[in-house]
């Protein structure tokens, strides 16, 4: 298995640019998702690995060897679709085959009845028949191997598509939302497989996700693109707790992260008219953005930092989802509770809500991120 290096790519289709210098360095054995909404580029930057894309400038390396302009089929990588790209006429075990098939055999061994005849071409078939049955019993497909595509459920294809990627035994996996067709009892089965096959081969992965929820509990790193560029890469906790931008703080997360207004004043902090007891240093801009996340908020009894009536609340069970709508400044906050708290959260009661200072995300009005203590260092360093 191996490592692969990105460094500034960038793609444009005509005049309209899709890639904007994407850096990226993936370990040997690590699981990395690209993620963020559609249209950011995640696939465009799978397609440019694979080989299937161009890269307008930039340059991909496997292992520190550059790959740019060497064609897709001589990067010895394997791709898994969103539409597993499964050949209907061939059962299982000969969907699995095609890689070998195509890249061990002549096209004359591969002639159905003329290719057994040539001298070779049974030793050849034997070893690509005992690969088959190695990757679909790794798989657990081993019984699927005489039925034909048609005959599968949508996670048996999904499955094969995989059980053909596996067999190149290549030098990374590349998956495009191989789980986007699958409804969601579904998903959640085929994402913990996934995350096993990946433990069990410790290769390479580079999987491409709109679904934050696939990225946060496969991955190793997580890159959050948009707009054709990487906003950060990071462990999925990093991400979740310690956003480098709001754009990232606001997509990953579900419900999505509180937003409200702050103002750093002569008078101290002020977070909706209410004046907190939380020393910033003097390098802090006056107007910022607080960020909270659902599970910062907790339900009080009496005064509190903020206060509002309940429009809608969301009973899963195991917890409740409650959306606020504040006093001042009208702003909907979304609060997780427990259903412990169920009696509390009927529609149109007012309730007071209080969060711990820490438990704060700080962003300025451009939506970057604020660490007090970096800003004490910046701010003592301008003073020196």
């Amino acid at each position: 298995m191996s490592g692969l290096q990105i460094d500034a790519v960038e793609k444009d289709f005509g005049e309209t640019s899709v890639l904007k210098g994407v850096t990226l360095n993936i370990n040997d054995g690590e699981f990395v998702s690209l993620v963020g909404p559609s249209g950011c580029g995640k696939s465009t930057l799978l397609r440019i690995i694979a080989g299937l894309e161009t890269a307008t400038r930039g340059t991909v390396s496997i292992d520190g060897t550059d790959v740019t302009h060497v064609r897709a089929a001589d990067r010895n990588l394997s791709m898994v679709f969103q539409s597993y790209a499964l050949y209907p006429h061939l059962t299982v075990a000969e969907n699995i085959a095609v890689p070998l098939r195509m890249r061990q055999m002549s096209t004359t061994q591969r002639l159905p009845v003329v290719g057994g005849l040539i001298p070779g071409t049974g030793p050849l078939k034997r070893d690509i028949s005992q690969a088959v049955r190695h990757a679909a019993e790794m798989l657990e497909i081993g019984a699927l191997l005489d039925r034909k595509p048609g005959q599968l459920s949508g996670g048996q294809r999904q499955r094969v598509a995989l059980g053909r990627a596996l067999v190149r035994n290549p030098a990374a996996f590349l998956l495009d939302e191989p789980l986007s067709n699958l409804d969601a009892k579904l998903r959640v089965q085929t994402r913990a497989e996934i995350a096993q096959l990946h433990r069990k081969l410790k290769a390479t992965f580079i999987y491409v996700t709109h679904d934050q929820v696939e990225a946060m509990t496969m991955s190793d790193r997580i890159a959050v693109m948009m707009g054709g560029e990487i906003l950060q890469c990071a462990a999925p906790e990093v991400i979740y707790e310690d956003p480098n931008d709001i754009r990232v703080a606001e997509f990953i997360g579900s419900p999505k992260i509180n937003i409200l207004p702050l103002e750093h004043t002569n008078d101290g902090v002020v977070l909706l008219g209410r004046v907190l007891d939380w020393p910033m240093p003097a390098g802090m801009p006056h107007l910022m953005q607080l960020g909270l996340r659902p599970e910062a908020l907790r339900l009080v009894e009496g005064p509190s930092k903020l206060r509002g009536r309940v429009v809608h609340f969301e009973n899963l069970g195991s917890e409740i989802f409650a959306q606020v709508v504040l006093y001042d400044g009208d702003i909907r906050l979304t609060l997780r509770a427990t259903p412990a708290d169920r009696q509390r959260l009927s529609l149109g009661k007012e309730v007071s809500l209080e969060f711990e200072l820490r438990s704060g995300l700080i962003f300025d009005t451009a939506g970057k991120r604020l660490r007090m203590a970096e800003v004490k260092t910046r701010a003592a360093k301008e003073v020196a």
